[in-house]
C-alpha cells in the first residue's frame, strides 16, 4: 500500500459506507464515501490509485456490477470489491467477470473486508508498477526510427544480417550500422537481451510492438 492510494467506498446505506469507511480510517488508508455509483464516476479520475468497495444492490441508479462495467469502458484498471445482502453464485460470477477482485456478504467480518481492501490495494500497487515499467521499455522502443524498426523486427525474428540486407535491398553495412544503432537505443548489450526486451514487451501489449510504434509514427 503506498500513501497515494484511495478506498472509494459506494453505498446507499449510510450506516454501512460509514462502517467500512471507518474500517479503513482507523488503519490510516484514506477514503472517500459515495450514496451512488453515478457521484463516484463524477469524481473519479481513471488512473487515481486505489480501489473501490461497492455495494452490489444499490436502490437508485447503477448497480455494481453496472459500475464495473463503466469503469472498464473508461478503461480504468482500478481494483473493486462487491459487497451484497443477497450474494449467491450468479452475482459472483458476473462480479468476476467483471473483473471485481471478490464478492463478499455484508455479513462478512471486519478482518475479511480488511483482508480483501488490502489484496485490492497491493493488486493496485503492482498493476501501476507494470505499467509503469511497461512506458519506460516502450519509450525506449520510441527511440527507433522507421529503418532502424525495419531491422530490429527482422532481427528478432532470428533472421542473419545478410538475410535482412536482402529482404530489404540495403547493403549489408547499412544493416550492421542500423542493428548497432538498435541495440544503443534500447540501452541493450546483445541480441538476447533485445528479444527478452520485445518479447516481455509484447506479452503485456498483447499485441506487436512494431504495430504500437507504427501507429505512434503515423
Amino acid at each position: 500500500m503506498t500513501p497515494d492510494q484511495t478506498v472509494f467506498v459506494i453505498d446507499d446505506d449510510e450506516t454501512v459506507r460509514e462502517s467500512i469507511a471507518a474500517l479503513i480510517e482507523i488503519r490510516g488508508n484514506r477514503v472517500r464515501k459515495f450514496a451512488s455509483a453515478e457521484d463516484f464516476l463524477k469524481e473519479f479520475q481513471t488512473g487515481t490509485p486505489g480501489c473501490v468497495v461497492t455495494d452490489l444492490r444499490i436502490e437508485t441508479g447503477m448497480s455494481g456490477i453496472e459500475l464495473q462495467q463503466a469503469l472498464k469502458e473508461r478503461g480504468a484498471e482500478i481494483p473493486v470489491i462487491v459487497i451484497s445482502a443477497y450474494a449467491n453464485v450468479r452475482n459472483a460470477v458476473q462480479a468476476m467477470h467483471q473483473g471485481a477482485v471478490t464478492l463478499l456478504e455484508k455479513s462478512c467480518s471486519s478482518d475479511e473486508l480488511w483482508e480483501a481492501i488490502q489484496s485490492a490495494l497491493q493488486r493496485d500497487q503492482e498493476s501501476r508498477e507494470r505499467h509503469e515499467l511497461v512506458q519506460q521499455s516502450l519509450q525506449r522502443f520510441t527511440r527507433l526510427n522507421r529503418e532502424e524498426l525495419e531491422v530490429m523486427v527482422r532481427v528478432v525474428r532470428g533472421m542473419l544480417n545478410k538475410a535482412v540486407a536482402r529482404e530489404l535491398t540495403i547493403s549489408l553495412r547499412t544493416v550492421e550500422t542500423r542493428r548497432h544503432n538498435v541495440l544503443q537505443k534500447l540501452e541493450v548489450e546483445s541480441v538476447p537481451e533485445l528479444v527478452r526486451l520485445y518479447v516481455e514487451l509484447e506479452q503485456v501489449l498483447g499485441r506487436p510492438v512494431e504495430e504500437v510504434l507504427l501507429e505512434r509514427m503515423t
